[in-house]
Parts: C-alpha cells; sequence; structure tokens
C-alpha cells in the first residue's frame, strides 16, 4: 500500500522545473495510437524517489531470490518503474533488455553461469485489460535475437511459443534480461505498475563492464560507479532497519562489497552518461 501510494503521488506531481535535465530525462514518455499526446510510460532511478522505493530493496525475500540467481556477489544495477495509464498504456514492444545475447557471464575456470536478471515488483493486477507482460520461454539462449522481427510484427498472443505472464499485486516476476519480453498498447481504465530492480554479480561486471582506456560509456562501469551502487544497498538496509523492519543481514554479505551509505553522495545514482 505505502509503495502504491507513493508511486501515484509520483505519477501525479510528475517532473518539475526544479528539477536537473537529468532528472527531467527520468520522466519517459510514450504515445498510443488514438492520440498525439505524450503519455507517461516509465520513471529511472526508484531508489532516489522516495524511502518506500529504498526500503524495498533491502526486502528479505528479493534479496534472498537476488543472492541465489544472481550470485552472492551482487550489485544493484538498474532502478525503474515502468506504468501503463489508465485509458492510454503505451506499448512495449518486444524486446531485450540491453539488446542482448550477451547479458550473461560464464566464468571460464568454474564453468559458473552468471546471469542479469531483472525483479520485478507488481503494485497492481496484471491482466488481458490492463496490460500483462507476454513473453517466449527459453528465448534467452537465442545467439541471434528475434525480438526486432516480433517487435516489427506488433503480435502478442499470435507470436510463437508466447504465453501470457498473469500477476497480482505484491507478486515478484523474475525473467533473464535477454528473454523477449514486452506488453501490448491498452486501453482499459486501471493503472499498471511494475517496479524493476536489475542485480548482475561483480564477476560478471569485472568481465564484461569495466571500461578500458579512459573509456566511458553506458554499459562501461567504473569501479566508482559500482561503489556508489553497492552503498545504496547498505542506505537500504540502514533505511529499513531504521523503520523497524526485518531485513537479511545489517550489510552486503560480501566484506570487500560493503560500502558505507554515505559513499554514494545522492540516492539517484546514474549510470555514466546519464547524469
Amino acid at each position: 500500500a505505502e509503495l502504491q501510494a507513493d508511486s501515484l503521488k509520483l505519477i501525479e506531481d510528475g517532473p518539475s522545473a526544479a528539477m536537473t535535465p537529468g532528472e527531467l530525462r527520468d520522466y519517459q514518455y510514450g504515445r498510443v495510437s488514438s492520440s498525439d499526446e505524450p503519455v507517461l510510460r516509465r520513471i529511472e532511478y526508484m531508489y532516489g524517489k522516495g524511502e518506500s522505493f529504498l526500503r524495498l530493496m533491502a526486502n528479505p525475500i528479493l534479496l534472498d531470490a537476488v543472492e541465489k540467481i544472481i550470485g552472492e556477489q551482487f550489485v544493484p544495477t538498474y532502478d525503474s518503474m515502468v506504468l501503463k495509464m489508465p485509458g492510454k498504456g503505451v506499448e512495449v514492444p518486444w524486446h531485450r533488455d540491453g539488446g542482448g545475447p550477451t547479458m550473461y557471464y560464464n566464468d571460464p575456470i568454474t564453468g559458473r553461469h552468471f546471469p542479469a536478471a531483472n525483479f520485478d515488483i507488481y503494485l497492481d493486477r496484471a491482466d488481458e485489460i490492463s496490460g500483462a507482460l507476454w513473453v517466449i520461454p527459453g528465448s534467452n539462449k537465442d545467439s541471434v535475437s528475434r525480438a526486432p522481427e516480433l517487435a516489427e510484427k506488433g503480435e502478442y498472443a499470435a507470436a510463437p511459443n508466447a504465453v501470457q505472464v498473469l500477476m497480482n499485486p505484491g507478486d515478484l516476476l523474475v525473467h533473464d534480461v535477454t528473454l523477449y519480453h514486452g506488453s501490448p498498447e491498452t486501453h482499459g481504465k486501471t493503472l499498471r505498475r511494475v517496479i524493476y530492480y536489475e542485480f548482475r554479480d561483480m564477476r560478471f561486471i569485472d568481465a564484461v563492464h569495466r571500461p578500458e582506456n579512459g573509456e566511458a560509456m553506458h554499459h562501461k562501469w567504473p569501479e566508482s560507479w559500482t561503489g556508489k551502487r553497492l552503498a545504496l544497498l547498505q542506505s537500504a538496509l540502514d533505511a529499513r532497519q531504521a523503520a523497524g523492519w526485518e531485513t537479511p543481514y545489517k550489510a552486503h554479505p560480501v566484506q570487500t562489497l560493503q560500502f558505507p551509505a554515505a559513499a554514494a553522495d545522492s540516492l539517484r545514482v546514474a549510470h555514466p552518461g546519464s547524469e
């Protein structure tokens, strides 16, 4: 209920003139087929937009799933909310997050597979009317992406092997970022909100995302940035403990990944190039 109330206030208030250019870009808009009016479809960097969103990151059930699926050296890497407004829900065409298909790391020594995954917390019912997510199981293993072809056709129920995922408020959906997924335009009267928290293991980041020769791009993350993202976790743990809520631990379970909350400077830790 707290997440529902706080996210609704974000939607109703929208961006303000007092925001920085980066903060203004956090509010992303699209269009529906029946109108040229911009419609809110996504809000980036949720940790800095309300303490309830920050505390959610330290939820014991969530972090237990993260540690088991991502790896014990997990790092919070993305945070956003995707929504479909009542009567005018913007389509999210078939896609892979980050484009794919190389959003994983296989350790050559141990053979261990480290995926990148989204942990999606539903704040509203997601069904045929409100725009439930469609997925194609096993598509994360495709070495060549068919997502652009699927997006061009714009079919969901008719897409080969597609499955619609019905969700209720409070449900958690976990999916590999390279799984084909998307949702059609909607015109029902209900609001649908989903909070997306993505995590990757530090071994994945070290192997795939470290910049070289001074390079600083959206998908290249210097150690200073991952340190700030890890400090967000400590901020979340501290906030949850201060509220008297259960936490799985007082600090990151891997000692070398423990960063004080103050190291983040701000709760909006943007990706390089998105400040």
